[in-house]
């Protein structure tokens, strides 16, 4: 979501990743797996190797997901969500309704939304 389709995992972006979390403070919050997949792929990047399979190449779109959600805030967050929730619903939405709605749909329970994905 967070993520443009074309996402290369690179040597610069993986790095530019890595280092956007730990500054923030977000790096430990992601899953040691997701850490362990981006730390591999430094590694093998920084020793000259390419990365041409698809499997990990999604893996890796995951994991930089996954530590985007952590380092992004949540204000950018809620309005994009809230900025989907009105297109979908038909309706215009200003910067403080968009806000509204994705704080809304954030702090509902999965159980009760009607979709568990966000729109």
């Amino acid at each position: 979501m967070l993520l443009a389709a074309g996402f290369v995992p690179s040597l610069v972006s993986l790095s530019a990743l890595k280092s956007r979390a730990l500054r923030k403070g977000a790096w430990f919050r992601v899953s040691p797996a997701a850490r362990a997949l981006i730390d591999a792929a430094l590694l093998y990047l920084k020793r000259g190797g390419r990365i041409k399979s698809q499997a990990l190449l999604e893996a890796l779109r995951k994991a930089a997901e996954e530590v985007l959600r952590a380092t992004t805030p949540i204000r950018l967050f809620a309005k994009a969500i809230g900025h989907a929730i009105a297109k979908r619903l038909g309706i215009q939405a200003d910067e403080e309704k968009a806000l509204a709605l994705g704080l809304q749909w954030l702090n509902t329970p999965k159980k009760w939304r009607k979709n568990a994905e966000p729109p």
